[in-house]
């Protein structure tokens, strides 16, 4: 997935993302929360794991998300 590096950022705060769907807000703000605690490099690939499982699970819902987050 090309949107890796987008998801990288939002977990490590670089970038700030609002979207219309409550469940990603969530997931991002709990990623952030959980990779704040640990800042390893395995846990940032644990927060990208779950990133990426829950767009490939809910794909046909983000589209837009996924346009607008490829813009960050």
């Amino acid at each position: 997935m090309d949107l890796d590096l987008t998801f990288e950022k939002l977990i490590k705060k670089q970038a700030k993302y609002e979207s219309t769907v409550l469940g990603l807000n969530l997931l991002i703000s709990r990623l952030q929360k959980k990779y704040s605690i640990n800042q390893s490099p395995e846990e940032l690939q644990i927060c990208l794991q779950e990133m990426k499982a829950f767009f490939e699970k809910f794909g046909s819902i983000l589209e837009k998300d996924m346009e607008a987050l490829k813009k960050l």
